[in-house]
């Protein structure tokens, strides 16, 4: 008998300790998520207004990174047409040259008006707003742009695969 008692009596105490542990564990766990949840709003970010960027030099900044995605997304078109001419065997030296002649061309002329545009900001913008804007690739940080790798399809015994 007194083994029975004693029995339910450590298995009660179990149970407790266990439900004391839980609501330690949720309550550590709430007071984290609260404070994540505080630190997001406090970050609201910086505008350009903040930086002191004028209107006039808002629209410079639209213009040139619109410069940019078209010069990457021509970059992107332009390769892909030089691989369909890499891979033609029957091509000729002089439709080979032609090409690579304009491809070079089309990307010194990108380049040269994306340098104007932006040694015209780098004049007017404040330095803490170049910061930024350099940091975030706006204006040139020497750090190439990141191209997203189209999604091909590969047959393998059968059976399609996805490359990302």
């Amino acid at each position: 008998m007194r083994k029975d008692k004693l029995g339910r009596k450590l298995s009660a105490h179990v149970w407790i300790k266990r439900t004391v542990g839980i609501l330690i564990c949720v309550a550590f766990c709430g007071v984290i998520a609260w404070a994540q949840k505080g630190s997001d709003d406090n970050a609201e970010g910086i505008t350009l207004a903040d930086l002191g960027v004028t209107a006039a030099q808002k629209t410079e900044l639209e213009t040139l990174w619109k410069l940019k995605r078209q010069k990457q997304i021509q970059a992107v078109e332009d390769l892909k047409t030089l691989n369909r001419l890499a891979k033609d065997t029957l091509a000729e030296e002089t439709e080979i040259q032609e090409t690579l002649i304009g491809f070079r061309t089309k990307r010194k002329e990108a380049a040269q008006k994306i340098e104007e545009i932006e040694a015209g900001l780098l004049q007017t913008l404040p330095i803490r707003a170049q910061l930024h804007l350099t940091l975030l690739g706006v204006l040139d940080n020497g750090i190439p742009p990141r191209v997203p790798k189209a999604q091909t399809e590969k047959k393998t015994d059968g059976t399609s695969q996805q490359r990302k």
